[in-house]
């Protein structure tokens, strides 16, 4: 066992299967044919596929095989080949992937913690990119799967193993994501009844203590839109620049406790902003008239409706405070230079009750407006019908073909979408558009999986108890993984309205979409369990030998036949 899970680990390491790119079909191709050679897909090759991904930018797969035993109870084994790029290796960049000898005599060269160093000497870890996360773990899971599919066809397996790696998971989670539909397919294909998940990420030691999730964290990602009043920067207070007013918002927003998170003794991170910009294309004189910003929002429990709520109220107070602000600014230079500009009196009474309903720029009066995109998509397409539809299949074809070709992120694309909009609708006045971009990761428990409450829970407490008292390894509960990971499409434990959250997703549709129904449905109890690791995207990512060969594959085989 030891001798394939390093064999395979080279094998996975050696391919440079950089997220969101055409070098994820390498991998992909590897499992097609290591399933191939199997002498029980040979005798029952309808049991292993290639699904394809629908509508995919660079046409990626998700192998899979199904070894069905006695039962349909069924293990899922998963994980991702995809790895994030290598640049920060510096001079050792093209040994990044050996992870062999020229590799560690390489790292020897660079500048390296106290930590690193001696981890290095020691000769117990394994050094590279997918070393730790996460080929390592999916090598265990391969060799695993290889041993039970020698049990299957001599009719010794116990209960059933579906094997999926898939693409993606650095990037936009699309394997995940399809995955839903691949194993709601294959439960109703062959009756499986799904009892675990295992996604074997890497894992940390925390006071000597291995760390072991039930649960992943949510995460979504709101797009704000600000539309100011465009004036000459000589003509100050005509004007309204969107850049004060998103800068407001996101003062209260970044780094907010506000939008935490709590379960039990877990606590998300806040908010942070990715992104925050006007939206000129060219220099000039002009009070800027539109920015931008998109910011990550972590979740346990909070819907994307509260989320949204809590951003259009902030949104709302900003505006107040900058609309007052230009007023108070124009009293005192008024008093400074002994000036009283005609109309001056109007700016007195700008803001009236709790929300901003009015704004008093050179007189003139006009409402203000914050609004989810959906609002607004609502409004146009009652107001202006077909036109309205028509125009917004074109320009979110557009939009599909430039981030195809890699020209634009998904957010991006998003509050370009948004700005589009904004301009078919005219709307002239001060005005706040909030939407959600790509990629969106719900939040998930797998004690809170209808009909199998507590079963993470039950594979947590067998995995401790024969973790330490046969390997001298302890292990602790995490209730939520923080990294963010492929679990939040293994079910749905904290219920929202799925149709309002399509309704602010300007790129939901062929190009971005969540099959909610198929994860609903499928509903696995879903752990992450893998071997030791530390650094994990950096030039010191690194596997710890005695995990990865010994402690994690027999503990997971163990709990495997346990479930």
């Amino acid at each position: 066992m030891e001798r394939r899970i390093l064999e395979i680990l080279k094998d996975l390491m050696a391919m440079k299967s950089l997220s969101y790119s055409e070098k994820e079909l390498e991998p992909a191709e590897y499992y097609g044919e290591f399933f191939r050679k199997l002498p029980y897909f040979q005798k029952y090759p309808g049991y292993m596929g290639m699904y394809e991904i629908p509508g995919d930018p660079f046409g990626r797969k998700i192998p899979y095989g199904v070894l069905l035993g006695k039962k349909k109870d069924t293990v899922v084994l998963s994980g991702h080949f995809d790895v994030v790029s290598t640049e920060e290796y510096g001079n050792a960049e093209p040994l990044a992937y050996t992870g062999g000898n020229r590799l560690e005599e390489a790292l020897k060269k660079m500048e390296l913690s106290q930590d690193a160093k001696k981890d290095l000497e020691s000769s117990r870890w394994i050094w590279g990119r997918g070393s730790c996360d996460m080929k390592g773990g999916l090598a265990i899971h391969t060799a695993l799967f290889e041993k039970y599919a020698e049990m299957a066809i001599d009719g010794e397996l116990e209960g059933s193993i579906v094997l999926m790696p898939v693409p993606d998971e650095e990037s936009y989670s699309a394997g995940m994501r399809e995955g839903a539909r691949l194993l709601r397919k294959l439960k109703e294909e062959y009756g499986l009844n799904y009892k675990l998940m295992i996604d074997p990420e890497p894992t940390t030691l925390e006071m000597g203590k291995q760390t072991l999730s039930i649960g992943s964290v949510g995460k979504c990602m709101p797009v704000i839109l600000v539309q100011g009043k465009k004036a000459h920067s000589s003509h100050f207070f005509e004007g309204l620049s969107a850049l004060s007013i998103i800068s407001d918002i996101y003062g209260k927003i970044n780094g907010s406790v506000e939008f935490c998170d709590v379960f039990q003794n877990e606590m998300t991170m806040p908010p942070t902003w990715f992104n925050m910009r006007d939206m000129k294309e060219f220099y000039d004189v002009s009070i800027p008239h539109r920015a931008s910003g998109y910011f990550t929002v972590f979740s346990l429990t909070s819907t994307p409706d509260r989320i949204m709520e809590k951003v259009k109220n902030i949104s709302k107070d900003a505006l107040v405070r900058q609309i007052e602000k230009i007023r108070e600014t124009f009293e005192q230079y008024s008093e400074t230079t002994r000036r009283q500009e005609e109309g001056a009196e109007s700016k007195k009474e700008c803001i009236k009750g709790d929300e901003p309903k009015k704004e008093c720029l050179k007189g003139e009066e006009s409402s203000i407006r914050v609004m989810s995109f959906g609002e607004l998509r609502d409004k146009l397409t009652a107001e202006k019908g077909q036109e309205f539809l028509g125009f917004y299949e074109g320009i979110y074809k557009k939009y599909c073909e430039e981030i195809g070709a890699g020209k634009i992120s998904y957010p991006d694309a998003t509050a370009g979408m948004m700005a589009k909009v904004l301009d078919f609708s005219n709307i002239q006045t001060p005005v706040v558009i909030i939407a959600f971009a790509p990629p969106f990761y719900l939040p998930y428990h797998s004690d809170k999986v209808k009909g199998k409450e507590g079963y993470g829970s039950k594979a947590y407490e067998y995995v401790a108890k024969i973790s330490e008292e046969e390997y001298g390894q302890p292990v602790k509960k995490e209730n939520y993984f923080m990294g963010i990971s492929d679990l939040s499409y293994s079910g749905i434990t904290s219920p929202f309205d799925y149709n309002r959250y399509v309704r602010n997703n300007p790129l939901w549709g062929e190009l971005y979409n969540i099959d909610f129904e198929a994860v609903e449905e499928t509903a696995i109890p879903s752990i992450i369990y893998g071997p030791i690791g530390k650094e994990y995207h950096q030039y010191t990512e690194r596997v710890n030998k005695e995990s990865l060969l010994r402690t994690v594959p027999q503990i997971t085989e163990k709990l495997i036949e346990y479930m």
